[in-house]
């Protein structure tokens, strides 16, 4: 009996994530102009200097996603990875973001 339940359970878990955004790979507000919706892009922008969630981290370098940012009139690349890039006391430098396994 309780390996039905749980079977029951983990299958209304599953269906409940597989029609999330979340699962799909992008916000539920994704082409969605819903008063709530707008009103959390605004928010954004309004935290990330003006910049749209679309607009964050929409530039290539490297074949890597990311941005550009101006910090002190010195450009800096900020990956979606995590990994940095910006000058520095020496030149260029980069701080690679390392995924660590548990």
């Amino acid at each position: 009996m309780k390996t039905f339940v749980f079977a029951i359970l983990l299958a209304a878990l599953s269906a409940g994530l597989a029609t999330s955004g979340y699962a799909q790979g992008y916000s539920a507000c994704a082409n969605n102009n819903s008063k709530a919706c707008v009103d959390a892009r605004n928010a954004f922008a309004r935290h990330h200097g003006g910049v749209y969630p679309g607009e964050y981290y929409n530039h290539w370098f490297q074949g890597n996603q990311g941005r550009w940012t101006r910090v002190n009139n010195d450009w800096r690349w900020e990956g979606m990875n995590g990994d940095r890039y910006w000058r520095g006391a020496h030149g260029w430098e980069w701080r690679h973001h390392h995924h660590h396994e548990r």
